[in-house]
């Protein structure tokens, strides 16, 4: 067996078995309190000799890696005797490995190149670069912005100042496409009619003379494609609406018009109130119809095109009637005297009244 044992292999110590009619007074002596430790485990059937391993011990052997680090620290008591041995190898604990790895991080430090620390630098001074570009980048963008603030602001105010006077102008009536705007009726009466009353000084219309001129000043709004309304402004004698709905009648064609109506009480002052054949010196008419027509392409025979602009209040170019009328009502007319007390002198008529006006003699 020496023979073929190898000079490089290593010679590992085999701990001796003890024999089985060994006792532990034949023990190599030792220390007392391990024999008496080693007594109580044997008494307490803890001891069995048959559990000790027959694999011979190895010595670890040693990492090359670790030869480089720090000394090691060094490793428990181990009694020479196989008894103590076996009764240490229990109480072994593993290896402490945080050292090393200590050691491994700050050989890892110490192994930083010079090139590396360069190449840190570089990285360090290209980003401090990359920062002051963006800085850069962000002040001129924000000048960029104040500046346009700075001269936007007093345009957008100045163009919102003309924007609302245009309004402004638009709701004149000048600018608004036609027939929306501001217009003016000039008209004149073309008949009075006072069948409605059983006394024609009950009814009157403005101007008292037949032919006599009228104008009323009315508004147009245009709130869609087919759709506007009407109303009155500055008129002494005529009466107020607001915001009356108009129909347009036959559109885009010679006859197009647009109409409207609405009812209204009317009050008369009697022609000859006040006299010892008339007591009534006031008479009011419920319900009376006012309807007018205003055509946008034909003024008399003739047919006109709608003006693209106008200023406020100008005269309509088209034909127009108006009409105000009452057919005859039980209870109509109500008069009172100069006392304001109701008066029975005035009955309704078998007739119609009417007050009728155009532009027929005011081209």
């Amino acid at each position: 067996m020496d023979q073929h044992m190898d000079e490089s292999t290593p010679i590992t110590p085999v701990a001796p078995e003890p024999s089985p009619g060994s006792s532990i007074s034949s023990l190599p002596s030792m220390p007392p309190a391990v024999q008496r430790h080693i007594v109580t485990e044997y008494n307490d059937a803890v001891y069995n000799p048959r559990a000790i391993p027959k694999i011979p011990l190895r010595v670890p052997q040693k990492n090359p890696r670790r030869s480089l680090g720090p000394p090691p620290h060094p490793g428990s008591y181990v009694p020479s005797s196989p008894a103590s041995t076996i009764t240490s190898t229990g109480h072994l604990s593993p290896p402490y490995k945080a050292d090393s790895a200590a050691g491994e991080m700050d050989r890892e430090d110490d192994n930083t190149t010079p090139e590396a620390e360069q190449t840190d630098e570089k990285h360090w001074f290209e980003d401090r670069r990359r920062s002051r570009r963006f800085l850069v980048i962000v002040g001129i963008v924000t000048l960029i912005i104040i500046v346009g603030l700075a001269i936007g602001l007093p345009l957008g105010l100045r163009n919102k100042v003309s924007t609302q006077g245009s309004q402004a102008d638009d709701a004149d009536g000048s600018g608004l496409p036609f027939p929306a705007g501001s217009f003016s009726f000039k008209t004149s009466l073309q008949k009075t009619e006072a069948g409605c009353t059983s006394k024609n000084t009950t009814w009157r219309c403005d101007p008292t003379t037949p032919g006599g001129s009228s104008t009323f000043y009315w508004d147009i709004t245009q709130l869609n494609y087919y759709t506007y309304t009407i109303t009155s402004s500055q008129n002494p004698f005529a009466p107020d609406f607001t915001n009356v709905s108009m129909k347009i009648r036959d559109y885009n064609k010679p006859t197009e018009r647009l109409e409207f109506s609405f009812l209204v009480n009317k009050t008369v002052i009697p022609s000859d109130a006040g006299s010892p054949t008339n007591r009534a010196a006031k008479c009011a008419y419920a319900d009376t119809k006012f309807a007018a027509t205003l055509y946008t392409r034909k003024r008399g025979t003739t047919l006109i095109d709608p003006p693209a602009h106008h200023t406020k209040y100008a005269a309509w170019p088209g034909d127009m009637e108006i009409v105000q009328s009452l057919d005859s009502t039980i209870g109509q007319p109500v008069c009172q005297d100069a006392m304001s007390h109701p008066i029975a002198d005035v009955s309704a008529g078998p007739g119609t009244c009417q007050c009728q006006y155009s532009n027929t003699d005011s081209q």
